[in-house]
């Protein structure tokens, strides 16, 4: 089955084709007064086809092939997604939409809680729904997702209590981990860093990050002013020729862990 003829219906706001067999998103260039499209359990493999509906408040993917989201940066009036039982594997690159308030993505392929860093720009996200997949199993997913999207009041259909968001800020508030760095990297490799400063970042703890494994190249590091108490953020790091910690809270220079 095709999306076909709507041509003639401009004006349309509201287009259900749930539960057929269309297997592509087109021929919507006319309708571009769509406000709901609802594609759920059909054979599409691909988001394309939506770049004109720029009034688009709520697309329903949910029962597809999908597995990347793409194509949506366009809906700047989204205000929710349901894309569950697809096959996404990775959030990189998730469009920041400023509208966006809901995403259903239950039963997918997300395996790394990392993955929750590319929705941190998502300043208006309230709801999320990321149950079904690996990453929700991880220990430390609920905590991790309630501090890294801000304005969350619901996660995988439970309401998110003012005392987790405390000890999401306990948790996370000037740890600097593997992820966030990357981040700050835009998107470089840490094998390729030479030269790192995080002066005046507000840290005081790492995630055992600055190792030779991590950083084979790194030669000069900065981590002045900040709130560090120790040394043992270090393990072994012969390739490092400069350091800089000065502006810390440090009481001795005494390495207290196992260097591996």
């Amino acid at each position: 089955m095709k999306i076909e003829n709507l041509e003639e219906l401009p004006n349309l706001r509201i287009a259900i084709f749930s539960n057929n067999q269309i297997k592509t998103i087109e021929n919507l260039d006319f309708n571009v007064k769509l406000e709901e499209l609802n594609l759920e359990r059909n054979s599409i493999s691909k988001i394309e086809g939506l770049d004109k509906l720029k009034k688009l408040k709520k697309l329903e993917l949910g029962g597809n092939k999908i597995s990347k989201i793409q194509n949506i940066q366009f809906l700047k009036n989204l205000m929710q997604l349901s894309i569950e039982d697809n096959q996404i594997s990775s959030l990189s690159k998730f469009p920041q939409l400023p509208n966006l308030m809901e995403i259903y993505m239950s039963n997918n392929c997300l395996e790394e809680i990392r993955e929750i860093m590319n929705l941190k720009n998502l300043l208006r996200l309230i709801i999320l729904d990321l149950s079904g997949n690996a990453l929700s199993k991880d220990p430390h997913f609920r905590i991790y997702s309630i501090f890294h999207t801000k304005k969350l009041k619901v996660l995988n259909g439970i309401p998110i209590e003012s005392n987790e968001q405390h000890v999401a800020r306990e948790m996370f508030v000037g740890r600097l981990t593997e992820e966030i760095l990357e981040s700050r990297l835009n998107g470089n490799s840490l094998k390729d860093v030479k030269i790192l400063d995080l002066s005046n970042s507000k840290l005081k703890d790492f995630d055992d990050i600055f190792t030779i494994k991590n950083f084979p190249k790194l030669r000069e590091l900065n981590l002045s002013n900040n709130y560090f108490t120790s040394m043992r953020i270090f393990g072994m790091f012969p390739s490092l020729k400069i350091l800089s910690l000065s502006k810390n809270r440090i009481e001795t220079l005494l390495i207290t862990n196992n260097i591996q």
